[in-house]
């Protein structure tokens, strides 16, 4: 079967986070005392001493491969004569911890390379567990060790390429004597899963405009990334190994050492951009940091000159910064440091612009009470930062000035969809009645004839008419929504995990001529994609019926009131990362069908302007940004990145809108992009 879709990601609450942070970097650029940070030392223990760092190998890896990751850390403490900036010089950053926490009688940790471990024949399968990843973890040594388990490309993980990229955490050590603990980090190799996410900058993102990415300083992209993942967990590691010592934010989503500064690699860096590098003259690799046996992350196959791209704590090979504390220090590599509350590049990073890069990695801290253990995951979301880069700044350019930055929408020739269309809900799982009121009495507004309060969703839906006229301004045509029939499917008839072929096979089930069908799936249904990389989907496929071949649209949008709530229904909920700060009251008091609402609607702007991938949009095709997509986060005036804009708000309820529907509904709807004057139109 034919098909093609579009996906939605709501990235409001990775706006939100940016938002502040990209602020504050601004702040900091102008005045670097303004708008500190709360890095804060919680008084736990911090790893001291000697430690050896064993690595388990689990799948699949090269011998050379191998050599990346164990050179690297032998780089941390090499006491040969080493090429600048070094990852010697990146690792020293982390010392400033250690004489905040102790400045009368600081101590020090120092890393060697110690056992390896070979697991090649997946001796737990290739789907692993948290606490498998711990069992695995507990081959290392266990006293004066970081266990290190690095998965293979085709080992997928629990949480991989959804919400982490690895972890890291402390178990209970299972010798005999006294109790104690062993810390492990796990980090997966994700070239294949999801490089756009884990591997960058040496991969291009999944969504937005599609710059070239850093070519990779050994030459193997998956594991470049992970070198950059495992120092910035290693970072974490030392300095808040048990959930109480060094970290920004809250203790179950914390800020740590290089996770503080995420995408900071180089001088000038911002979200979405590395910085000013140093580069492989041969080879054309980025790196920051130079290693053993001459590796610089930029030779291929010979390691004759070792170099890395490491993060800001980051000293490393392309290595992530560190937060700064120490108004006084300023390090070489990208690390946050409490005192300066800066970050602190190996490639001589700027500390205000260091801080703005703290969005880009985040990483998340659970505590898992019954198995004796906690965990922190980084999840390295640049690509959404790389998204939202662009488009944070184009809102506010056209908030200031609408004629400035025009962005780049086009018209690519392709039908829209025209005339009288239904619209057919599919309810797949259980929905009480009054949520399903909600979404029907949602699609009856858009084309009512009744008198309603302004602003309506009549008029949000009026705006689409621009396109149309542009499409054809000698004869333009229109498209007119009305309710359609309505299927339940309360027993789960394809299961409660569906792929995105039984999503095609549930739309099927409605009209397939002038009609779009949309699936609605309840908060208890798994959906390819969901809360991975989408809210919903938008498509097209081929009609079942008989005489001339036609397609017919549909639409899918989840529940994620369960699932995803700090993703998708943002703003009704805070959002999973960043400053917690309150979020709206929905307008139907359902955080999930108010959510599912503003999803629904932004999908079915694309779907009329952009039915079949050829109609308008700005971008890629196999990505694009379409009528209301192109606006995210933007429901009012004033509405910046992780703010919502200036909407009404109901005196009794106190719940935010900006439209009124039928029987005396309030919604709260997307700005649309007006492509006549490159500006996102709202209607309050």
């Amino acid at each position: 079967m034919e098909k093609a879709h579009h996906t939605v990601l709501q990235l409001f609450v990775f706006l939100f986070l940016l938002t502040r942070f990209s602020s504050a970097a601004r702040q900091l650029t102008e005045s670097p005392v303004s708008s500190p940070m709360k890095f804060q030392y919680h008084k736990g223990p911090l790893l001291t001493g000697k430690f050896s760092v064993n690595l388990i190998w689990y799948g699949k890896f090269k011998p050379i491969q191998r050599a990346i990751v164990s050179d690297f850390i032998t780089s941390l403490s090499s006491s040969s004569k080493t090429a600048q900036p070094s990852v010697v010089a990146w690792w020293a950053a982390i010392g400033e911890y250690y004489h905040l926490s102790n400045s009368k009688k600081p101590s020090s940790l120092s890393l060697s390379l110690g056992k390896q471990v070979l697991d090649e024949n997946y001796s737990l399968g290739k789907s692993l567990t948290s606490e498998q990843i711990v069992h695995l973890a507990s081959k290392g040594e266990q006293s004066y060790a970081i266990n290190v388990v690095l998965t293979a490309a085709d080992v997928a993980v629990e949480g991989f390429c959804m919400s982490t990229c690895g972890s890291h955490g402390s178990s209970e050590s299972g010798g005999k004597g006294k109790a104690s603990k062993f810390a492990y980090i796990w980090v997966g190799n994700s070239e294949t899963q999801c490089p756009g996410q884990c591997a960058w900058p040496f991969h291009q993102p999944i969504y937005g405009p599609q710059g070239p990415p850093l070519v990779a300083p050994n030459n193997d992209v998956g594991l470049d990334g992970m070198v950059i993942n495992l120092a910035s967990l290693l970072a974490g590691t030392a300095t808040n190994p048990f959930g109480n010592g060094f970290f920004q934010g809250p203790k179950e989503a914390p800020l740590e050492a290089a996770s503080a500064c995420p995408g900071v690699y180089g001088k000038g860096a911002y979200p979405g951009y590395a910085g000013n590098l140093l580069v492989d003259a041969a080879s054309g690799a980025s790196y920051n940091a130079y290693g053993v046996n001459r590796r610089n992350c930029s030779r291929e196959i010979a390691p004759a000159a070792s170099s890395f791209l490491v993060v800001s704590h980051r000293h490393l090979t392309l290595l992530p910064p560190t937060t700064y504390i120490n108004q006084s220090h300023h390090r070489s590599s990208s690390h946050r440091f409490p005192k300066s509350t800066t970050c602190s590049a190996v490639a001589e990073i700027s500390q205000s612009y260091q801080i703005s890069q703290k969005k880009e990695k985040h990483y998340r801290f659970s505590r898992q009470i019954g198995h004796g253990k906690a965990h922190h995951t980084v999840l390295q979301l640049f690509v959404f930062l790389f998204l939202l880069t662009r488009f944070s700044s184009a809102a506010r350019q056209l908030t200031e000035s609408p004629v400035s930055s025009p962005m780049k929408f086009q018209y690519h020739k392709g039908p829209l969809l025209t005339g009288k269309f239904s619209v057919n809900l599919i309810w797949y799982g259980k929905f009480k009645p009054t949520q399903r009121a909600i979404v029907s009495d949602f699609i009856t507004s858009l084309s009512s004839s009744s008198k309603t309060a302004q602003p309506s969703v009549v008029a949000w839906w009026a705006a689409i008419g621009e396109y149309y006229h542009l499409a054809n301004s000698k004869k333009p045509s229109s498209l007119s929504l009305s309710l359609g029939k309505q299927v339940l499917d309360e027993n789960y008839s394809l299961g409660k995990s569906l792929t995105s072929e039984q999503i095609v096979h549930l739309a099927s089930k409605g009209e397939q001529s002038h009609a779009i069908n949309v699936v609605l799936t309840a908060a208890d249904v798994a959906v390819e994609g969901f809360c991975m990389s989408t809210c919903g989907s938008h498509g097209s496929s081929e009609s079942s019926g008989k005489g001339k071949a036609s397609k017919f649209a549909y639409i899918w949008v989840g529940n994620s009131e369960t699932q995803c709530p700090g993703q998708c229904p943002w703003p009704f909920h805070q959002p999973i990362y960043g400053p917690q700060g309150p979020p709206l009251v929905a307008p139907n008091n359902d955080v999930g069908l108010d959510g599912m609402v503003i999803n629904l609607a932004s999908l079915l702007a694309g779907t009329a302007t952009n039915p079949f991938g050829n109609g308008f949009f700005q971008g890629p095709k196999e990505a694009p940004l379409e009528a209301a997509s192109a606006c995210p986060g933007v429901y009012g005036k004033g509405a910046y990145p992780g703010y919502a804009g200036n909407l009404l708000v109901d005196a009794a309820s106190s719940a935010s809108y900006n439209a009124y529907g039928v029987n005396r509904r309030k919604y709260l709807l997307p700005a649309i992009f007006d492509p006549s004057t490159s500006s996102c139109s709202t209607l309050v």
